[in-house]
């Protein structure tokens, strides 16, 4: 639909056609929101329950939700709805099992840090599709801030979590403005159906392109993000152990580690490291 189209179909969820307006946007978009209700929930039965649920909140409160959306955001309105019914999927997929455990590791990382996370690594999204996700709500955020943290992340994540991530599909979509449930985790391990060949593939793919990334870098750097993001070490011990004068130094080393990384995973040159 066009932009005028769904402000006039919104209009009419705030008037007294309601009824022939919520009937119209079932015809439009019910099969969009149940392909989001299958990527959450494989039983028939489930689904179905799921998609009530979805649609109970979605007309709740004289349509609150969908009065929501603003047509000059930065969001077209089917990928702003997909990315609601994708967060009401994981509050109806918490009441039935109950609220799923974070990962406590970036549950205190910043809050860029966390929805890049949210982003890419539980939400599949492509480095690219990130940025463009999360730039309205980061101004300033580009190509190689969002690769460094990418880098920086996939070191401080255990393999455990690594491989707890890569059985479970794509849940959330963060960055697009009034999607985000009241209750969302930004770090959180939601269980999901397994996912497709090609998220499969993807999440492969992107898993590689770290490993090369890594194994490019010199054995310095190498320890160093081992040091701090796989060990879990301060950056007082990191200096102790690598030789450095002091925490502020290791820092330095650290960042410039994660500099080479993000320049590699995007093909650029690495930056040379800030020895002094």
């Amino acid at each position: 639909m066009s932009d005028e189209s769904i402000t006039d179909l919104l209009e009419r969820l705030s008037s007294g056609r309601v009824d022939a307006a919520w009937r119209e946007f079932l015809a439009l978009y019910s099969p969009a929101i149940m392909r989001v209700i299958r990527r959450h929930v494989a039983d028939d039965e489930r689904a179905a329950e799921c998609f009530a649920h979805v649609c109970g909140a979605l007309s709740d409160t004289d349509f609150h939700r969908l009065r929501g959306y603003r047509p000059d955001g930065p969001a077209r309105f089917t990928t702003w709805l997909m990315a609601v019914v994708a967060n009401l999927c994981v509050d109806w997929r918490r009441k039935v099992q109950g609220r799923v455990r974070p990962f406590l590791t970036v549950s205190r990382l910043p809050e860029l840090d966390q929805q890049v996370f949210r982003s890419i690594f539980v939400s599949r999204m492509s480095r690219a599709q990130c940025l463009e996700a999360l730039a309205p709500r980061f101004p300033g955020l580009n190509s190689a801030r969002v690769a460094e943290i990418n880098a920086r992340l996939f070191v401080l994540l255990t393999p455990q979590q690594r491989w707890q991530l890569s059985a479970r599909g794509a849940v959330l979509h963060p960055g697009v403005p009034g999607a985000a449930s009241d209750h969302d985790d930004p770090s959180c391990q939601v269980a999901t159906p397994d996912p497709g060949p090609d998220e499969v593939a993807a999440e492969s793919q992107e898993l590689g392109q770290l490993r090369e990334a890594l194994s490019k870098l010199p054995a310095e750097q190498r320890l160093l993000l081992r040091l701090r993001y796989e060990q879990g070490m301060t950056l007082a011990e990191v200096a102790r152990l690598t030789g450095q004068p002091d925490p502020f130094r290791a820092n330095r080393r650290i960042q410039s580690a994660l500099d080479a990384l993000a320049a590699l995973m995007d093909g650029r040159q690495p930056p040379r490291d800030r020895k002094t």
